[in-house]
C-alpha cells in the first residue's frame, strides 16, 4: 500500500538490522478516540504494524522493549527462538487477525525476556482493542480484565515513571478509564476520585478523566 514504508529496526536479541512495515506519518488519519485511549483510524491502522519480527533470528519485539540480559538471551537462544514460527506477514501489509497474532507472540516474548509490566500491560491493552475491531466482546473484556490488573499490581508497586515505565499520572487514567471499560463503576469510581483528590495529577489528566467519568455517568445514569 502506498501509505506504508520499511522502516529499520535494531533487534534487542541479535542486535541485528530488520526492516518491518509502518504507516507515513503523513497518511496518518484519526477518525475517533475511544475513552480508554484507543483510536480508530481512517485508512490503514498504526497498531497493526507496532510488532516487529526479526528476519535474522525471528524473535519478537515492540519499539518499547528494553536491554535483554545475559541469562535471557541464553534461555532465548536454546529454548524459544527455535519454536517461533516465522510469520511472512510481518513485513508485509497486516490484517486484524494478522496483527492480533504477532501481539500474542510478542506479549510472550516480552513475558520471557522479563519486560516491564507496564509494556506487557500496554501490549495485553492492545490485544484487547484488536478484539474490540473484530467485534469480539468477550474475548476483549478478559484481555481488559487481565491488563487492568497487571496496571494495578504496577500502581502498588510504583516507583517512579523511569523505573515503572509509566508516569503516575497516567496510570491511574488508564486504571480508571479500564474499569470504566469493564463497567465496574465503583472501581471506575475509586479511581476517577484518586485522580480528582491528587495534588500531583496534572491538569490535562484530571480534565480528561473528568469527562471520561461524566460520561460514564450519564451512560449509566449515576
Amino acid at each position: 500500500m502506498p501509505d506504508l514504508y520499511l522502516k529499520k529496526c535494531r533487534c534487542p536479541y541479535c542486535l541485528k538490522e530488520t526492516e518491518t512495515k509502518r504507516v507515513l506519518s503523513r497518511h496518518i488519519r484519526v477518525d475517533k478516540t475511544d475513552r480508554d485511549g484507543m483510536i480508530h483510524y481512517k485508512g490503514s491502522n498504526v497498531y497493526y504494524y507496532e510488532p516487529v519480527q526479526c528476519t535474522h533470528c525471528r524473535f519478537l519485539f515492540h519499539d518499547t522493549f528494553g536491554k535483554l540480559p545475559s541469562d535471557v538471551r541464553e534461555t532465548l537462544a536454546t529454548n524459544i527462538l527455535p519454536t517461533l514460527p516465522i510469520l511472512p506477514f510481518a513485513a508485509t501489509e497486516r490484517t486484524a487477525d494478522q496483527a492480533l497474532q504477532l501481539y500474542k507472540l510478542c506479549l510472550y516474548t516480552a513475558q520471557i525476556t522479563r519486560q516491564k509490566d507496564a509494556i506487557q500491560a500496554m501490549l495485553g491493552v492492545r490485544i484487547a482493542w484488536l478484539y474490540r475491531l473484530l467485534n469480539n466482546h468477550e474475548q476483549e473484556l478478559l484481555w481488559m480484565e487481565r491488563s487492568v490488573l497487571k496496571y494495578e499490581a504496577l500502581y502498588e508497586s510504583y516507583t517512579d515513571s523511569v523505573e515503572t515505565g509509566i508516569p503516575e499520572d497516567l496510570l491511574l487514567l488508564r486504571l480508571a478509564d479500564l474499569y470504566a471499560v469493564l463497567e465496574r463503576t465503583a472501581d471506575a469510581r475509586k479511581w476517577y476520585s484518586v485522580i480528582f483528590q491528587s495534588k500531583t495529577v496534572s491538569d490535562r489528566v484530571k480534565k480528561d478523566a473528568r469527562q471520561h467519568w461524566e460520561f460514564y455517568r450519564e451512560q449509566h445514569d449515576l
